[in-house]
């Protein structure tokens, strides 16, 4: 018999991060657990609500069926020791399935070992199925409760392990499996259930709506009926509903008003106070400005309505008078005045002041500009916009709204009278903030951020802290996604390791305490960034193989590498790839196990075929290197191939001569030197 399984761990109330952890790996882990158990289901759905992680598998047996499988061990041959007896390895095949030796069998020359496995009643792995989710599921951050050991992101209260309509024995640190649940809060807090056919209803009825996908639908038709009660539509820039959703088990709206005299107050000031201190809506009018008025999610009783609004519109309130407050101290400061004070703030303790960054910002910018030929007006405002890109961590304004930092930049340059590029780039230098995320519009931005990005990266791996693993405190490799984006729009030119030294240099005579030297620096850095080209790639389809290969060209420049990736993942079919490829791999099987001379001496070269390598390799060698374009240089390097192919069908290259060997292996080392432009093709998979 089959029927769907249920099991839900009732928790407190969880962080919405864990949730979406949750909806991720839930049902692929329970999944798993029921397939290795020989009760694979037919189906498996994600409920996730702030107080509870659901899985549904449908079509569990209510048995796993007997089972017998034959495994293959070790060679009859290593089965036995030259006394007869049994090996040490024929009886760890035996011990790990159960068996002795001598039950044992030998077919096609292999031991063999059939085991036979009894039915077993689903009930018997209900506790194994509940702790294999809790320790599947790879939460950001977990804690202890009680006097246990168990480990997760929020306690478990309540736990339900239900097949059909039967209870299944589990526990969770002393929470013993049963059919009561937690309804909402304050509609029905407890709630039993009957059959996991009527699991979703009856939540449903105890006001819990258990899809996410449902609660975001229902989140959005209430702010747009309401919205238009105010003749305006709601606004999500910070994109705050995909926290909220988690919030809520049965969402409604309701409105707030914002009193007139706030919306003087710069646009991003009331958007960063509504969203990332309250989660609230903003609205706008037809002509997209900001009304005097916002939405919000709730989770509460309707009756509660006229507290819950006032509550909002205080807190709100509160928020903007701080704004007002530090926004008119901060403009009778003024920009100058902030960036003077820079020297006393400090960026990192082993890094300097944020007056060392600043300068080491503007070197950065100068460097990168030269390197991409750019002059004139964008160089200029770069520069500007460099030495003032961190006055704002000096204001009062960022002190109470970090995340205003760059857009307060921003609009102190203006008031200062500094050119609209200038301001922009200001706050584009923290663009973009994350991957996939908008790069900056213009090039003194673009210039600003990729120098801030260099110094950040560069800084943080001297000292020591590269990231590890997931750890990334730093946000490293998002810095280098950054920098390759950025790179991605714009075109420019990017030598990585000459950039590396100029910011480690810049360091070092700032006297800034680091752990690594240039060179192991430079060793870190500039393969993290072209790792993160490499992932862009695979997302693009270009394979693994692929990457390598082009990654043996020694490309410093993240857009070249990329560039040359692309044109071999298009030529993998080709005949021109196809003669390099081959031509490159019989020349590595001797390179690389024989001893090459110094250079090669044209007095040795006795065949023609080896006058011709010689002549083609002079040849083709600087236009593989200058070529512009990937692909015209992939058909230079696969007009060196068949010169390669005549030399090998013309002499004997491991000549008895030790000279001439010695001198063929050096042309054939020559030859690969002049394929290596185009990548180490001994990476390819073909």
């Amino acid at each position: 018999m089959t029927a769907p399984l249920l099991i839900e761990l009732g928790c407190e109330e969880l962080p919405a991060n864990a949730c979406r952890v949750a909806e991720r790996e839930a049902g692929l882990t329970i999944e798993r657990l029921l397939t290795e158990r020989r009760l694979a289901p037919t189906s498996v759905e994600v409920f996730v609500t702030p107080r509870r992680i659901a899985v549904i598998a449908e079509g569990v047996a209510s048995e796993a069926p007997a089972e017998t499988s034959v495994q293959t061990g070790p060679p009859e041959k290593a089965a036995r020791n030259d006394d007869g007896s049994w090996s040490k390895a024929a009886e760890g095949f035996a011990r790990k399935h159960g068996l002795t030796p001598d039950e044992l069998e030998v077919r096609d020359g292999l031991l063999t070992a059939t085991v036979s496995v009894a039915a077993e009643p689903l009930a018997t792995h209900a506790q194994a199925l509940v702790d294999g989710l809790i320790e599947g599921l790879q939460m950001p951050k977990n804690m202890r409760w009680g006097t246990g050991t168990q480990r997760f992101s929020r306690p478990i209260r309540t736990l339900v392990v239900l097949h059909g309509d039967t209870v299944l024995p589990a526990e969770v640190q002393g929470v013993q499996s049963g059919r009561l649940t937690c309804g909402h809060r304050l509609l029905q807090p407890v709630l039993e259930l009957g059959t996991v056919d009527d699991y979703v209803s009856d939540l449903g009825g105890a006001g819990v709506g258990v899809r996410t996908a449902d609660r975001r639908e229902i989140i959005e038709t209430l702010l747009t009926s309401l919205a238009m009660t105010h003749n305006s539509t709601w606004d999500d820039p910070g994109r705050v509903l995909n926290e909220v959703v988690y919030l809520v088990e049965w969402p409604r709206v309701i409105d707030g008003s914002i009193h007139e005299r706030y919306l003087d107050l710069p646009e991003r000031v009331l958007v960063t106070a509504m969203q990332s201190h309250q989660r609230y809506l903003p609205l706008r009018g037809s002509t997209g400005t900001l009304r005097p008025a916002f939405l919000t999610v709730v989770n509460s009783h309707p009756d509660a309505d006229a507290m819950v609004r006032a509550g909002n519109e205080r807190v709100l309130a509160g928020r903007l008078d701080d704004a007002v407050f530090s926004l008119a101290k901060d403009r009778v400061r003024g920009i100058e005045a902030m960036a003077a004070e820079l020297d006393r703030i400090t960026y990192h303790q082993r890094l300097g002041t944020l007056a060392d960054r600043t300068a080491r910002l503007e070197a950065l910018v100068a460097a990168v500009a030269d390197g991409a030929g750019i002059v004139g007006d964008d160089r200029t405002h770069a520069l500007e916009a460099a030495r003032l890109a961190k006055a704002d961590l000096a204001s009062t304004l960022v002190g109470e709204f970090a995340e205003l930092q760059g857009e307060t930049g921003m609009e102190y340059a203006r008031a200062a009278g500094q050119p609209e590029a200038v301001a922009v780039a200001i706050r584009e230098q923290y663009q973009p903030d994350g991957a996939g995320r908008p790069v900056p519009e213009t090039l003194p931005g673009a210039l600003l951020a990729l120098a801030d990005r260099f110094d950040q990266l560069v800084g943080v791996v001297a000292i020591g802290e590269r990231p590890t693993g997931s750890r990334d405190p730093y946000a490293l490799r998002r810095a280098a996604v950054g920098i390759v984006e950025i790179q991605s729009r714009y075109g420019l030119a990017l030598d990585l390791p000459a950039l590396v030294a100029t910011t480690h240099a810049l360091l070092v005579a700032q006297d800034a305490d680091l752990e690594l030297e240039v060179t192991a620096t430079v060793e870190i850095v500039v393969p993290f960034i072209l790792d993160r080209v490499d992932q862009a790639l695979g997302d693009a389809g270009v394979p693994v193989d692929v990457q390598r290969a082009a990654r043996g060209a020694g490309q410093v420049d993240p857009a070249r590498h990329a560039a040359l990736a692309r044109a071999l993942h298009a030529a993998a079919d080709s005949a021109e790839l196809a003669a390099a490829h081959a031509a490159v791999t019989r020349c590595s099987r001797i390179v690389e196990k024989e001893t090459a001379a110094d250079a090669v001496d044209p007095a040795l070269l006795s065949d023609a075929s080896e006058v011709a390598l010689a002549e083609v390799v002079a040849t083709l060698a600087p236009r593989i290197a200058t070529a512009l374009d990937p692909a015209a240089a992939l058909q230079q390097a696969a007009a060196l191939a068949p010169a390669v192919d005549a030399l090998f069908d013309g002499v004997m290259v491991l000549a008895e001569d030790p000279a001439v060997r010695a001198n063929r292996v050096r042309l054939l080392h020559d030859a690969l030197a002049a394929f290596q432009p185009i990548g180490d093709l001994t990476q390819l998979q073909r």
